[in-house]
This record gives structure tokens, sequence and C-alpha cells, in this order.
């Protein structure tokens, strides 16, 4: 997993941001915590995977990079939304 340089934090995780961070980088389980990444195909722009999702093997054979962290889906999608808006 790698985490890109400019990383988009929901509001909700924001406060704990450091702590989650070093989870992740230990390979520890972080509650309720999703992952934007850049998208793995040509078509779609970014996917939104669960954080125990990307803990599975195959992600460490394949890694994603993250752009953005989110306490849940829908604000994972409000991120997505904002970053997609970003750039047009």
């Amino acid at each position: 997993m790698e985490f890109s340089e400019q990383l988009y934090i929901g509001p909700s995780i924001r406060h704990r941001k450091e702590r989650i961070l070093n989870r992740m980088e230990q390979g520890k389980m972080v509650v309720s915590l999703y992952c934007i990444a850049r998208a793995a195909n040509q078509i779609d722009l970014y996917d939104i995977y669960s954080y125990h999702e990307l803990r599975q093997d195959y992600y460490k054979k394949h890694p994603v990079k993250i752009v953005g962290l989110a306490g849940s889906r829908e604000e994972a999608i409000g991120i997505a939304a904002y970053m997609i808006r970003k750039t047009i």
C-alpha cells in the first residue's frame, strides 16, 4: 500500500489521522476506514475500498496507491466527488 503525497482526509477521522496512518503502516486493523485509491482500470478515476479488504493477500502482492481516507463509505464518495470537481 502506497500513500499519495497529497492525501485527502475525511472530517470524521481528521483528528486521529496520525494514529490511523501509523496503524496502517504497521499492518494493524483500523475499524471503519475506507480508502480512496487511483482506479485499477483505464475507465474509472477512483476506486473505494474498505481497509479490511486492502489487508488481504492479493493487495499485498498488488499494492494500490491511496489518495484519500474516510470514516464511512458515504464520506469516501463525497471526498472522491470533491477530488473530481477539483480537477475539472
